[in-house]
């Protein structure tokens, strides 16, 4: 289901100020993928930088932990799992694990209260894992032997992964379904129906902290849906004592040490925030929702500094709310969203035969990306290919314009690219977008030298970039 759309001016909104945060955006060091706004349930602004689009998923990391939450509360309001339940009753004999365990309930973990007073779990895995019986869950029993809570549960608050990990598989064993089966069921389905992706660890479990790869409309409908009390065009989605509980920080999280918005502490897998509530994700993925404005926000990006997009958001978008109105300012807007764009790279004229180059061993992709050949086409655009050992992950290039690709990943999964690049002299650059994720590739190679290959910010998956891709949800 889409929402309605409207302009700035009918929902009392200043376009001019709209208009500066996207000056505001597009500064060095913010680099945004889509913004959509929303006031008075009707979107008023919407905007893809190209190569991003309407249409692609976007990889929202942490975001991941508020779609979790709100299945779980939907789950919640079934009866299918209780939240002042061990979280380890799900999923274990209670009896043979340490006696804190016992006291660690799925609330607990949802609001990252389970206990640990610092992250528990390096989500890529611990290199050395328990040995299990066939189909059980080696990274399940390395958390509950080797990350045992050092603090009291519902006491202490801690960011970190385990906490949601657990949810996830107490959700699948008491229903017998992976998580992401009931987050396409019970939220993606039900809120716009868009495709959406999702990783899992190796051995095939939902991680439920993060790797869904989701729409921006998606994003956009589930603020929507918190700022209406978990109704959604209508219906009540998420029950409503849980949607007024689950954005209220714990105490706990309120004595930790945390900066800027972040110090507002955490809920049900929600930020507090010096304005309203939001989830969000690594590298700038924002679910924002602003009850006390009647407002919603969806951000994708790829930044280093989260605050700096939170802080344009309050610093433009705020003052906008309920100020004189331009119904020029409201055209001009619309002309400025549709005209979005992160301007692709070119260069001019190049080698007209095709050219291999060795990888730099400075370069941040893994050794085993040992070479690119550079090739001219027709069209006066390239292919590049770089070469991974015996496999060839070929890339279409534009010389002023974004060109698609598409590269092979583990478990028949996809990740999607869009380049642009050129020669200048004998230096050929190249920006290799993983469009789905917040993820750029920088190519730099010499003619007569070496390539580096390089990441603008490297993923939280590591430095392969073919384990960013995720599987169909």
């Amino acid at each position: 289901m889409t929402m309605p759309r409207s302009t700035p001016s009918a929902q009392e909104v200043d376009a001019r100020g709209l208009l500066a945060l996207l000056d505001a955006l597009e500064t060095p060091g913010h680099g945004t993928h889509s913004l959509m706004i929303a006031r008075h349930g009707a979107v008023i602004a919407e905007g893809w930088w190209r190569p991003y689009a309407r249409d692609r998923v976007h990889l929202g990391y942490s975001l991941s932990k508020s779609f979790t939450a709100t299945t779980l509360g939907i789950l919640v309001g079934q009866g299918l799992i209780d939240l002042d339940a061990p979280v380890l009753s799900y999923l274990v004999d209670l009896d043979t694990v340490e006696p804190v365990w016992r006291r660690v309930t799925v609330r607990h973990c949802i609001t990252m209260t389970a206990g640990h007073t610092e992250e528990a779990w390096n989500w890529r895995g611990d290199s050395v894992l328990p040995e299990v019986p066939k189909g059980a869950d080696p990274v399940l029993a390395a958390i509950i032997e080797s990350r045992v809570p050092d603090g009291e549960p519902g006491q202490v608050w801690a960011y970190n992964q385990v906490a949601t990990y657990l949810v996830a598989q107490a959700i699948a064993a008491v229903t017998g379904a992976p998580l992401t089966t009931h987050v396409r069921r019970l939220v993606l389905d039900p809120l716009t129906g868009d495709p959406a992706r999702a990783q899992r660890t190796p051995f095939g479990r939902d991680l439920g902290f993060s790797g869904l790869h989701v729409t921006t409309p998606t994003i956009l409908a589930l603020a929507q849906t918190w700022l209406d009390g978990g109704r959604w065009q209508g219906q009540q989605l998420v029950p409503a004592d849980y949607a007024a509980w689950a954005p209220q920080p714990t105490p706990a999280s309120l004595r930790a040490d945390e900066q800027g918005d972040w110090a507002f502490g955490y809920g049900a897998s929600f930020w507090g925030a010096s304005h309203g509530y939001r989830g969000d994700g690594a590298y700038g993925q924002y679910a924002i929702v602003l009850p006390e404005h009647d407002v919603a926000v969806a951000v994708t990006s790829e930044v280093e500094n989260m605050q700096a997009t939170l802080d344009a958001l309050w610093t433009h978008l705020l003052p906008a709310l309920d100020a004189a109105t331009d119904h020029d300012a409201d055209t001009e807007l619309a002309r400025r969203l549709d005209a979005l764009t992160h301007p692709p790279l070119s260069g001019d004229s190049g080698p007209s035969e095709s050219v291999r180059v060795p990888r730099d061993p400075g370069s941040e992709l893994p050794g085993d990306y040992d070479s690119i050949t550079v090739q001219p086409t027709d069209t006066g655009n390239h292919v590049v290919t770089l070469h991974r050992g015996a496999d060839a992950l070929v890339t279409r290039v534009g010389d002023g314009e974004w060109l698609d690709s598409a590269w092979p990943a583990p478990a028949e999964s996809r990740l999607s690219i869009a380049a642009s690049g050129g020669w200048q002299g004998d230096t050929f650059t190249a920006e290799l977008r993983l469009v789905e994720t917040p993820h750029t590739i920088v190519v730099q190679a010499q003619r007569h030298g070496t390539v580096r290959l390089d990441w603008r910010l490297m993923p939280l998956t590591g430095p392969d970039p073919l384990n960013a891709a995720g599987f169909e949800i």
